[in-house]
Parts: structure tokens; C-alpha cells; sequence
């Protein structure tokens, strides 16, 4: 994780940094480039130390992120090196090649090109900005608000934009990966693969500290399980407000790592504090709910995990997040638990009915996400999601409407059960930090 501020204006960029130096806490650099100027904060995580912006001929890149798959491409020391040379193979489509959570800048000065990349689900946050002949890319609103642009934009996620670097007339753009939607499997096998694959690529690639939320649902249970198998060194933090005790108990017994935490009155105020004065504003509306981060009682439990991940040193964080969106729709067999819920979760024959439903891109997948990412990052740690890995989504949309629909969470159930992970079926049990404080 790491993030970034480019802009065409004559400004020092050093006062855009307040929130988003947070997400990059082991280098900032600042350089010029034929009068744009590239700010880059680096959280070191992945392969050698290399500072960005990444310069090669009359091509510039920054990444805000991870790219999993980068050693394919040919012999680099950090993931952010296989871009230059995998767009100048390939042109302005390369980023299809890519697997990975990330948000990309790159200019093209020699055929005048501005061009952005964001990762399928947008997981990591990226705002562009354009007033009159100025311009501005950053990973966060507050830094291109700062350098004086009025209405940043979001940028959505699985796309890619190409712009005309004199005039930001859009030049170019597609759409990164295209899921197909023939519910042909009749097996959760390829499901499982998947996600063990999506564990292993997450974890294979560092050697810093690993962390991640324990409650006693499917999808923390589902990440910890895996985790288990693959002989990853982790730890579980579980804040104990109204979680099921006799499973979150059974879990935590079978850890080598883990911690329960009863979150006081004092400490829950000391999260909001500091979330207050170093965490990015987050603010969504939404046509089910709006959505405030400094108003969700999770940020507050987020924090308190984030702040003893960050004492123990521990930078990555493995999210649950997705899995309600996806494979749930937050509701089962038409009931929604929700009402953001778009269909309660019973998937049809034909996905072509119902696809995208709303939180599938956008919603709470949006609202819940950059929760994380925020949160997160404004304790220097990165987050990582195994449910919104590409091939693990294909391989949920793939299966047959049938398995999809044969129990609350199927797949994750399947899981559960093959390898007699403790679980309370068929409950969900959204995170009440705020109503069971000590």
C-alpha cells in the first residue's frame, strides 16, 4: 500500500500530504517532470525497497497497491517494475494482465498521454480532479482538495481511462475484466482452489507481520482456516461485543496468535479521536443508505485492531470484505437481512437477470471497502481482500444456480465443512462495537 498526488499545477505537493503520507510511511518523494510534479508516499512490503515515481524514457507510473502476479512478467525487484515494460509490450490494454489490488498513474510525455488503471472492485481509492487547464490525480480527496481543485471525482473501479495530456480530452478506455456469467459448475471444487490460491498469493509474497479481524462468522473464520492449513504465521484480534463466545472460543483455541478484546468506553473514544485527526474523510450516498466512515461503529473496532497490529508491527491485514456483497447479496432463499439487500440472495438461473446487482461494484461493496482502506491506512497498514480476488468472483459466478442457493454463504459453508472449521450456520452478525462497551 502506498499512495500518490500528480498534478499539472505550479504547487508544492508536500501540502496535499497530510492524510495521505499515513498510507505511505517509510519514504516520500517529490520530483518534476516536464512541469508535472509526482508526489509518492512508500509502505515497504513487497521485494527491494524502490522509490517511485518509476522513470523510463518519456514514460512515468505510480502505483498505489499490490500486483500478485509480477514475477511472470520477467525478473523484477518490486511489482511496480513490470509496468513500464509490460505497456510498452503491450500497449494501453496491459492491464489486463494484471492480478492484483492496485490504482495506476502513468504519463506517456512523448504521445501525450495521462492514463489511469483501477483493479476491478477499486479497492484501492483513486480521486482525478480537472478545473480549466489544471489537473490532479491522487489516492485520496482531501490531497487534491488541498491543492485547490473544488470537486474531486472517485474514479470507478475495473476501468481504464487514457486522456489527452494538453487539453484531458478522453482519448481511450476499456473495461479490465469481464466476468462471464454461465452457471455451468456443479461443484464447489474449483471454488475452494480458488480461494485457498487466493490466500496463498496474498501472504507468499512478504515477510511482514499478517493480521486480521477474527468474529465468529464465515468469512474471518473461512480466511483464519486457510491460513491454518497453509502454516501461515498470523495473528487473530477478535473484539468481543455481541459475538457467538462458545465458537469465537473454539477458534481462538486452535490459534497460536490471537487476542480478544474487550473495548472500553475509553478506548472507543480514543479510536474516534484519532480517527478524527488522521483518518481520511469518507462520505458515500447511496440509494439504499449514505454512508459516513467516522459514523460506523466497525471503524471504531478497525481501529482499535489497526492500532495493536501497528505496536506488534503487523502492516497486513486480510478483509472479509466482499463476501457479503457477493456471494450473499446480505440475505438467503429471498429474505433479505438487510435492506440494502438487492435480491436476498437467492440467485436466479439466468445471472444476465440480475447482473451487476447494485452492491456487487457498488453500495456498501464502495462504502465498506474504502472503510477498510481508510481506517487502515491511517495506522500504515495495508489491506488485502481475498474475496474480491478476480478468479475467485468467476469462480462463484460460475457455479450453478442450485449450489449457489443451497445454503446461507454456500461455498464458504462448503469450506467450513470440509475441513470442521467451528461455525454458527446460517447466522450473520454485523459488528455492534459501540452497544456492548465495559
Amino acid at each position: 500500500m502506498c499512495s500518490f498526488t500528480i498534478t499539472n499545477k505550479d504547487i508544492s505537493l508536500e501540502s496535499t500530504n497530510h492524510f495521505s503520507q499515513k498510507r505511505g510511511p517509510d519514504s516520500t518523494s517529490v520530483k518534476k517532470i516536464n512541469g508535472i510534479s509526482f508526489l509518492h508516499n512508500l509502505l515497504h512490503l513487497t521485494g527491494d525497497k524502490v522509490h517511485q515515481p518509476i522513470i523510463e524514457d518519456d514514460l512515468v507510473c505510480v502505483l498505489n497497491g499490490e500486483i500478485y502476479n509480477y514475477q511472470q512478467f520477467g525478473n523484477f525487484d518490486s511489482d511496480v517494475q513490470c509496468i513500464i515494460p509490460l505497456y510498452k509490450e503491450f500497449g494501453f490494454e496491459f492491464a489486463k494482465k494484471l492480478d492484483g489490488e492496485f490504482s495506476i498513474c502513468m504519463v506517456d510525455f512523448k504521445k501525450s498521454r495521462l492514463m489511469l488503471f483501477n483493479d476491478t472492485f477499486a479497492t484501492k481509492p483513486l480521486w482525478f480532479a480537472g478545473q480549466e487547464n489544471d489537473w490532479g490525480v491522487a489516492s485520496y480527496e482531501s490531497s487534491l482538495k488541498s491543492a485547490g481543485f473544488e470537486l474531486p471525482q472517485k474514479v470507478v473501479g475495473n476501468y481504464a481511462w487514457m486522456f489527452d495530456l494538453q487539453n484531458l480530452d478522453e482519448i481511450g478506455g476499456y473495461t479490465i475484466k469481464e466476468f462471464h456469467l454461465n452457471q455451468h459448475k456443479n461443484s464447489y471444487e474449483d471454488w475452494i482452489k480458488a480461494f485457498e490460491n487466493s490466500i496463498q498469493k496474498r501472504v507468499s509474497n512478504t515477510n511482514k507481520g499478517i493480521f486480521l479481524g477474527l468474529s465468529a462468522g464465515y468469512d474471518s473464520g473461512a480466511i483464519t482456516c486457510e491460513l491454518l492449513n497453509q502454516g501461515v504465521d498470523f495473528k487473530a484480534y477478535t473484539i468481543m461485543s455481541n459475538e457467538n463466545e462458545d465458537i469465537v472460543e473454539q477458534r481462538h483455541s486452535m490459534l497460536e496468535n490471537g487476542e480478544m478484546i474487550y473495548l472500553g468506553v475509553n478506548e472507543y473514544y480514543g479510536v474516534a479521536g484519532y480517527l478524527e485527526d488522521n483518518c481520511e474523510d469518507f462520505f458515500y450516498k447511496d440509494r439504499y443508505k449514505n454512508y459516513d466512515i467516522k459514523e460506523d461503529k466497525a471503524s471504531m473496532g478497525l481501529g482499535a485492531i489497526c492500532g495493536r497490529a501497528k505496536q506488534n508491527n503487523e502492516k497486513i491485514y486480510l478483509s472479509g470484505q466482499g463476501a457479503d456483497e457477493i456471494i450473499s447479496d446480505y440475505g438467503f432463499n429471498g429474505n433479505k437481512i438487510y435492506n440494502h439487500s438487492s435480491f436476498g440472495g437467492l440467485f436466479p438461473n439466468n445471472l444476465d437477470d440480475i447482473f451487476p446487482w447494485h452492491s456487487f461494484y457498488d453500495g456498501t461493496q464502495i462504502q465498506y471497502l474504502n472503510k477498510e482502506e481508510y481506517v487502515a491506512g491511517s495506522y500504515g497498514i495495508e489491506t488485502r481482500y481475498p474475496f474480491l480476488d478476480t478468479q475467485l468472483v468467476q469462480e462463484f459466478l460460475w457455479l450453478s444456480s442450485d449450489l449457489k442457493n443451497k445454503k446461507y454463504k454456500a461455498p464458504i459453508a462448503e469450506y467450513l465443512e470440509k475441513y470442521n472449521f467451528p461455525f454458527e450456520e446460517g447466522k450473520k452478525t454485523g459488528f455492534q462495537a459501540g452497544s456492548n462497551l465495559v
